[in-house]
């Protein structure tokens, strides 16, 4: 006697139930592990009504600095625009996008006298214990290298990062990325801030600093 239609249904019908039981039951527990999405807002803490902006600024010594970290789309888009072919120079295998964090740092000497910068002073300073120089030209050559390809490959895009030290003539801004290696995620990590450790105007020795802070997004 063939099964009736009632228990043909009933299995598919518990196995189903059975599998949005077990989504119900891990979904807490596999969501809780994963950082929530952040907004990056220029400024060491969130002050009510303030602009919400990424480009953080401050003025030292009659010497401007201005920062934005920038996406990975942004700073590909700008090495391609100014070394054509060369926007995904960082990409990994299979196009993986490069383990980096990336900021436009624009400096503006507005002194009479030359402003002497040296970018192996630049911090990237995090949460506990996170603290981090930029990445050289050394270091982007050897990471070519890791990933398969010619370090010479760097060339053509030198002029596009801040790496060896420069002096800055009055009036004549200079405009550059920064890489810094990519921070894990962390719960601790409240706020960021670039530290221009040791920069000179004439013969006398300054810092500066460029904060930000980071909003979970609603």
């Amino acid at each position: 006697m063939p099964p009736s239609r009632l228990r043909v249904l009933v299995r598919p019908v518990s196995s189903i139930f059975f599998l949005l039981s077990l989504i119900l039951y891990l979904s807490p527990r596999v969501f809780a592990s994963q950082p929530a999405p952040v907004r990056i807002v220029a400024g060491p803490v969130c002050v009510e009504g303030e602009p919400r902006t990424d480009l953080a600024s401050t003025s030292s010594q009659g010497v401007g600095f201005s920062a934005r970290p920038l996406t990975v789309q942004e700073w590909e888009a700008r090495i391609e625009k100014r070394s054509p072919g060369s926007g995904g120079l960082f990409r990994g295998p299979g196009g993986r996008p490069a383990p980096f964090e990336v900021f436009l740092l624009s400096i503006d000497n507005r002194n009479r006298e030359l402003v002497r910068f040296q970018p192996g002073n630049v911090l990237r300073l995090g949460g506990p214990h996170e603290e981090d120089h930029i990445l050289d030209y050394t270091d982007l050559y050897q990471y070519l290298q890791g990933i398969g390809k010619p370090g010479e490959d760097l060339d053509p895009v030198r002029d596009d990062f801040f790496d060896s030290g420069m002096i800055l003539d009055t009036g004549k801004p200079v405009e550059r990325l920064l890489f810094f290696r990519e921070m894990p995620p962390s719960k601790r990590r409240k706020a960021m801030m670039l530290l221009i450790s040791s920069f000179q105007v004439g013969t006398e020795t300054y810092q500066a600093r460029l904060a930000w802070h980071f909003e979970k997004v609603k």
